[in-house]
């Protein structure tokens, strides 16, 4: 599995862009790896804005209140435990990606389970594709406070194999929660 780079964003000096605007905030992983994101756009109920690796990785990062949790892919939802420690349950949602007339991929097995969470912990969120070639990883980075108010931070962004992973739920989220993905 390979995180892939320059997914969102074409521009191969965006790194740099972001780490020089002035209200960029950076941070480095525990594998030693160094991003920024600029401040977020606020909107009623979440926020929004982009991690910048120095690695060329990217990524779309959500902010969500912790008082209402986190709700996208297979996370159903957030809670804080201590800290930046949090409990997070997956489940199957219903999750469909395409339109009306056709379904590019949905999750087809009902799921739902809990796993405790840290600062950084990494795990894979859903397949893309069918033949588990394309897969989304997400980042937990905390909790964040924007303008008196507290967010998680996730991010997430695409990862690929020549191979394929075996996409049953929800054995490939528990089992990438223990994966070292490196160029995070």
């Amino acid at each position: 599995m390979k995180i892939d780079t320059h997914t969102f964003t074409d521009d191969p000096d965006i790194f740099h862009k972001t780490l020089n605007k002035k209200d960029s905030t950076c941070f480095t992983t525990l594998n030693g790896n160094f991003f920024c994101y600029e401040y977020p756009r606020i909107y009623e109920d979440s926020a929004i804005s982009y991690v910048r690796g120095i690695s060329g990785i990217d990524g779309e990062l959500h902010f969500d209140p912790i008082e209402r949790g986190v709700g996208y892919f297979t996370m159903k939802n957030m809670t804080v435990i201590f800290g930046d420690t949090a409990l997070v349950t997956f489940a199957d949602k219903n999750y469909r990606v395409g339109n009306k007339d056709r379904t590019t991929y949905e999750i087809t097995d009902n799921f739902e389970f809990s796993a405790v969470i840290e600062k950084y912990d990494t795990f894979i969120a859903k397949c893309n594709s069918y033949d588990g070639t394309s897969v989304t990883v997400v980042q937990y980075l905390g909790i964040v406070t924007i303008n008196g108010i507290e967010y998680f931070a996730t991010w997430h962004t695409p990862a690929s194999s020549d191979v394929g992973v075996k996409c049953k739920y929800p054995e490939i989220i528990q089992h990438s929660l223990n994966y070292n993905f490196g160029d995070l």
